[in-house]
Formats: structure tokens, C-alpha cells, sequence
């Protein structure tokens, strides 16, 4: 059973569908690897847990919302 892991920031449930659709999708067509039994699992980081280029994304992200 193949598992894909993604750790990112939260994502709604409809972008993690596609994101997992995708994922699976191209799994399966470079290994031939059938896709039930490929297994995303998604670990979600609030932005205060992480750090980019030694900034907070929380901070780089502040002006943008």
C-alpha cells in the first residue's frame, strides 16, 4: 500500500479532494500501481508552525490576507 504524505498549511476539503485525486492519479500512471490502495494522508501546520527562509509564514502571509 502506497502512502503519499503532505504536510501543509490547512487546505478546505474541496482542495484536498483535488489534491489527493491529482496525487493519486499520477502515482498510478508513472507505477502502474492500481489507485485503491494508494493512501493520502494529509498533516496539516497551522502557519505559526512553520518557517520559511527564517520567517514565519505566518508573517510572510500577513499582508496578503
Amino acid at each position: 500500500m502506497p502512502i503519499i504524505t503532505i504536510e501543509i498549511t490547512p487546505q478546505s476539503y474541496e482542495k484536498k479532494t483535488e489534491i489527493a485525486g491529482v496525487f493519486t492519479e499520477e502515482l498510478h500512471r508513472i507505477t502502474g500501481i492500481p489507485k485503491e490502495p494508494i493512501t493520502v494522508i494529509f498533516h496539516e501546520q497551522p502557519e505559526e508552525n512553520i518557517s520559511s527562509g527564517g520567517i514565519m509564514l505566518r508573517e510572510k502571509h500577513a499582508g496578503r490576507k
